[in-house]
């Protein structure tokens, strides 16, 4: 018969097409920022040695800022969030949004802190369906795409002469709890 499909139910898809998140029951919004979520994932996996900035490590991780004070350490790192991107609609009518996120580090040396974001991005590369618990609220961290090379921002005119990396990410993240 020309024309005729059959239905693709029980076959990992749902009756008007692909289901986007695999399964994940949630809400599109988040309580959290993708910048904070993202934090939170590469503390609780030891990524990169980032540390939170009240735990007093070698790395610690800031959101949205990236401060200048002779209580910082020079080797440092934020995140921020950025401009995501639309997937539009499914088939189904629903839209799928993909926030952004960027992370920024400053090291005293070029070849430390490009080897730090480098580590840090190949990490990032390879999640796929992770969770990760902040507070009573779980989320599924079903995708980190790169989304920029690593790009060097130079190095600091004055006396303290640091460097500065970042790399740019597209999430695709639900809030599961």
């Amino acid at each position: 018969m020309i024309g005729f499909a059959a239905p693709l139910v029980g076959l990992g898809f749902g009756q008007s097409g692909v289901i986007d998140d695999r399964g994940t029951v949630g809400t599109q919004k988040l309580q959290a920022s993708p910048a904070s979520i993202m934090r939170a994932y590469l503390i609780e996996n030891d990524i990169g040695d980032i540390t939170d900035p009240s735990d007093k490590g070698d790395w610690p991780l800031y959101i949205s800022h990236l401060p200048d004070s002779r209580s910082v350490k020079t080797n440092a790192g934020a995140i921020y969030d950025t401009t995501g991107t639309s997937d539009l609609r499914s088939m189904t009518g629903q839209g799928y949004m993909h926030p952004g996120i960027q992370i920024r580090i400053r090291s005293r040396d070029y070849e430390t802190g490009y080897t730090k974001i480098e580590d840090i991005a190949n990490a990032l590369d390879k999640v796929s369906f992770s969770t990760i618990t902040i507070g009573s609220l779980e989320y599924r961290i079903q995708n980190v795409s790169r989304s920029s090379p690593i790009v060097s921002l130079g190095v600091e005119s004055g006396t303290t002469r640091r460097f500065h990396f970042t790399v740019n990410f597209l999430l695709t993240i639900r809030e599961i709890s």
